[in-house]
């Protein structure tokens, strides 16, 4: 019986020695895995203050949105009055554009104007030479000094200073 007892014995402890190996390999990897989630619980306590202090940050950075939107509705009311000051402008320019258009008709019309009368006062320039000289006394139009009939003093022997002779035009006919 020794020789089968042996052979028996060796078997069971060849059994728990498996079985002690199994559980030791269980125990190993129970151990890195708990290792492994230690180290995680870690970084995920580390990320849970970070995001603490994140949302300390997210806190300090809603405030800065909330004054900057108040800002923005501020500046967009100033954008609103400009807005209606641009278009009280644009009113006001297209008046006056309108304006300078009439007065720049106005001065082509006073320079058409202007021509008309320089071309009449030609005509009549031209009409004024084609008259006689007794139609020109009469209507008292001055002769041009080349047109004018000259007249002779006569001669005296006394000075002169004393007998000038002055003639003066009544506007009569000859």
């Amino acid at each position: 019986m020794d020789g089968k007892f042996l052979d028996v014995y060796n078997e069971v402890v060849l059994e728990n020695f498996y079985a002690v190996l199994k559980q030791n390999f269980m125990f190993q990897t129970q151990l890195k895995f708990a290792e492994e989630n230690t180290k995680k619980v870690g970084e995920l306590e580390k990320k849970l203050a970070t995001l603490a202090s994140e949302n300390a940050d997210a806190n300090i950075l809603r405030e800065e949105i909330k004054t900057l939107k108040e800002t923005i509705s501020q500046k967009d009311a100033i954008i609103q009055s400009s807005s209606n000051t641009d278009n009280e402008r644009h009113r006001l320019q297209t008046a006056v554009n309108n304006q300078m258009k009439e007065i720049e008709g106005l001065k082509k019309t006073i320079g058409d104007l202007q021509k008309q009368q320089k071309d009449q006062q030609e005509y009549v320039t031209q009409l004024e030479e084609m008259l006689p000289n007794s139609k020109k006394k009469k209507l008292g139009i001055t002769i041009p000094e080349e047109q004018k009939p000259i007249i002779e003093e006569p001669k005296t022997l006394e000075k002169e200073e004393d007998n000038i002779l002055k003639f003066a035009s009544t506007g009569g006919t000859f």
